[in-house]
C-alpha cells in the first residue's frame, strides 16, 4: 500500500501556510494595508479544502476507482443515502445524516487534511435539483474525475452536464477495459475523444482495468495512473500552483520592503547621530550646571547663616529687661516689636535670596540659550531620508517630520524666551516668569491630551495653546519686551495649533483656529517693537504704582515663632517673675537660640530644596523639548535589531520561494 497522497501532500500545505504566516509577521510593522489584506486572503485560501469531484453513470465503477486511487486516504463506499457524499478530514470518525441529498463523512486519516473528495450516485438518477448541486460542486472543485464504462460511452445526461460547465481541470477514465477486445476498446477510445473534442473539452484519458494488474498494453495499470495524475495533472505542488500568483507578489513585496527598510535604517542612523550631538550638549550643560548649582547653594547657605546670625544677635541684644521696661509700656508692644524685627529679617532674607536666585537663573538661562542654538543647528541639518509616500513606512516618516518640525520650533521659541528672561530687569523677570508658568502648564496639558485623545482633543488643545501663547505674546509686548521675543511666543502658538491639527482629521479645524490665535499673538508681539523702550519703562513703573505683588521665587518661612515671642514677652512683663528677671532672661535667650538653630536647619533645607527644584525644573523643560525626538530614536534603537532579524527572515523567505 502506498502512503503518498497523490492529490496534495500535507507537507506542502504546512510549508505554504508557514510561508504566508512568516510574511504576515514581516508586514506587522508596516503601512502596507493592501499587502496585509492579500496575505489574509492567501491564508484564508490555505484553510479552504481542495475539492475533487467524481462523476459518471450508475455502475461505471466510480467508487471502485476512488478506492484504487486514494486507498491511503479513506474507505469509499457507494452505499450512501442521497445523491452526493463528501469525504473530508475530522478529529473523529463521523457520518452526518443527508441534508438536501448531501451526506458528509469525516475520516481521521492525516492525508485527508485540507482535502475534500466528493462521490456521486449515477448521473442517470440525478433530479433537476441534484444537477444544480452538481454544478455548484464543479465550481468549487480543483479537478473533476469523469468516469465512463468502456462499453457505454454515450451517456447524454453526463455530456449535457459537462458541456454546460466552465473549463475545469478534467480527467477522463474508461473503466472495465479488460472486458473489451483490443479493437473494440480502441474504437470506443477514439469515439470518446471525438465527443470530447465536440464538447470543447481537452483532458487526459486513462483506459483502466478493474483489476489492479493487467498485461495488456492498451490498458494502464492503476499505479501508472496515480503517477501520471500526480506528475502531470494535479502537479507535484498543487497548492503552490494555486498560490503561485500570490507567492510571486510576495517576492516582489519583500524586495520592495527591504528597500524601504534600508531607508528607515539610514534615517535612524542619521537621527541617532543628531541625538548624540544634542545629548552631548545637554550633558555638558548639566554637568556644568550641577557644579554651578552646588556652588550657588553653598553661597546661599552661607548667606542664610550670616543673616540668621545677625538676626539672632539683634534679638538677643534687645532682651535687656531694664531697657525693655524703659521703651515698652505693655507686653503687647514688645511682642509686636519682636514680630516686626522678625518680619523685617524674613523680608530682607527673601529679597536677598531671590536676587541671588534670579541672577543665577539668568546665568543658567544664558547658557541654555547657547545649548538651544546648538540644538537648532543640528535640527536644521536633519535629513528626511524616508519618503512620506513610502508604502511601508510612510506614516512613520510623516510623524517623524511633524515631530522634528514641532521640536525645532519649540527649541527656537524657548530659546527666545530664555534670552528675554536673561536680559530682563528683576521686576520684569518676575512678571515674565509667572506668565511663563501658565505657558508651561498649557504645553503639558497639550501633550497629555494629544497622547490620550486623538484628533478632537489634539485640535482643541491646539486652540488652547495657540490662544495661550498668543496671550503671552500680548503680555510680553505690553510690558515692553521686544517684538522678536514676543513674536517667538506667537510662533510657538502656530506650532502648537498646527500640532493640534496634526493630531487627527476631526481636530483639523480646531487646530487651525489655534494656529490663528498664535499668529495673532505673533502680530501683537511685532507691534511691541514700536513700543519697546517706552513700554519697558512704563511697564516697570506700572508695577510699582498699581501695587502689583511680584511673587517670590523662594519663600522664606517664619524665622521666630509667634508662640516663642509671646513666651519671651510674658516672661519680661509678668510681675510674679520680677525677682527672677536675670534667670528668666537667660532661659529666654537659651530657648530663643535653640529655636533659631532648629529654624536655621529647616530654612536651609527649605531654601536649597526650592532652588534645586527650580533649576531641575528648567533642566526638565530643556529635556522635554527633545523628548519626542529622543523617544522616537530610542524606540527605533530597540526595533531596528528586531527588524534586521525580520529582514533576514525575508531573505530566508526569498530563498525558500526560490527553492520551491
Amino acid at each position: 500500500m502506498e502512503t503518498a497522497n497523490i492529490l496534495c501532500e500535507k507537507k506542502e500545505q504546512i510549508m505554504l501556510n508557514d510561508l504566508f504566516e512568516d510574511f504576515k509577521i514581516l508586514l506587522q510593522d508596516s503601512d502596507a494595508a493592501e499587502e496585509k489584506e492579500k496575505v489574509k486572503n492567501s491564508l484564508r485560501k490555505m484553510a479552504d479544502n481542495t475539492a475533487y469531484l467524481i462523476l459518471g453513470e450508475e455502475g461505471a465503477g466510480k467508487t471502485s476507482l476512488l478506492n484504487a486511487l486514494f486507498q491511503e486516504m479513506a474507505s469509499f463506499s457507494d452505499d450512501f443515502p442521497g445523491e452526493i457524499c463528501e469525504y473530508r478530514w475530522g478529529e473523529q470518525e463521523l457520518t452526518t445524516p443527508p441534508a438536501d441529498g448531501v451526506q458528509k463523512k469525516f475520516v481521521t486519516m492525516e492525508n485527508m487534511r485540507g482535502i475534500s473528495i466528493v462521490d456521486t450516485k449515477g448521473i442517470n438518477r440525478f433530479t433537476g435539483e441534484t444537477r444544480k448541486k452538481i454544478k455548484e460542486q464543479i465550481e468549487r472543485s480543483s479537478a473533476v474525475f469523469v468516469v465512463f464504462d468502456a462499453e457505454h460511452i454515450r451517456s447524454p445526461k453526463l455530456w449535457d452536464i459537462l458541456e454546460g460547465c466552465p473549463q475545469k481541470r478534467m480527467i477522463f477514465f474508461l473503466t472495465k477495459c479488460d472486458l473489451l477486445s483490443g479493437k473494440d476498446l480502441h474504437s470506443n477510445i477514439e469515439k470518446l475523444k471525438s465527443y470530447m473534442e465536440e464538447s470543447g473539452i481537452s483532458a487526459p484519458l486513462f483506459p483502466i482495468s478493474h483489476h489492479k494488474k493487467t498485461t495488456r498494453g492498451d490498458i494502464m495499470a492503476i499505479d501508472e495512473v496515480r503517477t501520471y495524475i500526480r506528475d502531470n495533472v494535479v502537479g507535484r505542488n498543487p497548492m503552490l500552483n494555486r498560490q503561485m500568483e500570490n507567492v510571486a507578489e510576495m517576492k516582489r513585496i519583500i524586495v520592495q520592503l527591504k528597500g524601504s527598510f534600508a531607508l528607515r535604517k539610514q534615517q535612524y542612523v542619521s537621527d541617532f547621530e543628531i541625538l548624540q550631538k544634542i545629548n552631548r550638549s545637554l550633558d555638558t550643560y548639566m554637568l556644568n550646571h550641577k557644579k554651578f548649582l552646588d556652588t550657588f547653594i553653598g553661597k546661599v547657605t552661607a548667606e542664610i547663616n550670616k543673616d540668621i546670625d545677625n538676626y539672632e544677635r539683634e534679638i538677643i541684644a534687645k532682651l535687656d529687661p531694664y531697657k525693655i521696661k524703659e521703651r515698652f509700656q505693655k507686653q503687647e508692644d514688645f511682642e509686636d516689636y519682636l514680630n516686626m524685627v522678625n518680619e523685617n529679617y524674613r523680608t530682607m532674607m527673601s529679597d536677598s535670596i531671590n536676587r541671588k536666585t534670579i541672577e543665577a537663573i539668568k546665568s543658567c538661562l544664558h547658557d541654555l540659550e547657547i545649548v538651544f542654538n546648538e540644538a537648532t543647528g543640528y535640527f536644521n541639518k536633519r535629513e528626511n531620508i524616508l519618503a512620506l509616500n513610502d508604502r511601508f513606512y510612510g506614516t512613520l516618516s510623516t510623524s517623524r517630520r511633524q515631530m522634528s518640525d514641532e521640536t525645532r520650533e519649540m527649541v527656537v521659541s524657548t530659546g527666545e524666551l530664555y534670552r528675554t528672561l536673561s536680559e530682563a530687569s528683576e521686576t520684569l523677570f518676575m512678571q515674565i516668569w509667572n506668565e511663563r508658568k501658565k505657558y508651561d502648564d498649557s504645553i503639558r496639558k497639550h501633550k497629555a491630551l494629544s497622547n490620550i485623545g486623538g484628533g478632537i482633543a489634539g485640535g482643541a488643545t491646539g486652540v488652547a495653546i495657540g490662544a495661550g501663547t498668543g496671550a503671552m505674546a500680548t503680555f510680553l509686548s505690553g510690558i515692553g519686551v521686544t517684538g522678536a521675543a514676543a513674536g517667538a511666543a506667537g510662533t510657538a502658538g502656530v506650532t502648537a495649533g498646527t500640532a493640534g491639527a496634526m493630531a487627527g482629521t476631526a481636530g483639523a479645524m480646531a487646530g487651525t483656529t489655534g494656529a490663528m490665535a498664535g499668529t495673532a499673538g505673533a502680530m501683537t508681539g511685532t507691534a511691541g517693537v514700536t513700543a519697546g523702550t517706552v513700554g519697558a519703562a512704563a511697564g516697570t513703573a506700572g508695577v510699582v504704582a498699581s501695587g502689583i505683588v511680584v511673587f517670590a521665587l523662594v519663600a522664606i518661612g517664619i524665622i521666630g515663632g509667634a508662640a516663642l515671642f509671646r513666651y519671651i514677652s510674658k516672661s519680661f512683663f509678668d510681675p510674679k517673675t520680677a525677682d527672677k528677671m536675670e534667670e528668666n532672661t537667660r532661659k529666654c535667650i537659651e530657648k530663643f537660640k535653640n529655636e533659631v538653630d532648629h529654624t536655621r536647619i529647616e530654612m536651609i533645607e527649605q531654601v536649597t530644596g526650592q532652588i534645586t527644584a527650580i533649576f531641575e525644573n528648567e533642566l526638565a523643560n530643556v529635556d522635554n523639548c527633545f523628548a519626542e525626538f529622543r523617544m522616537s530614536v530610542n524606540i527605533d534603537e530597540r526595533k531596528i535589531p528586531l527588524l534586521e532579524q525580520r529582514m533576514q527572515e525575508a531573505e530566508d523567505l526569498l530563498m525558500k520561494i526560490e527553492s520551491i
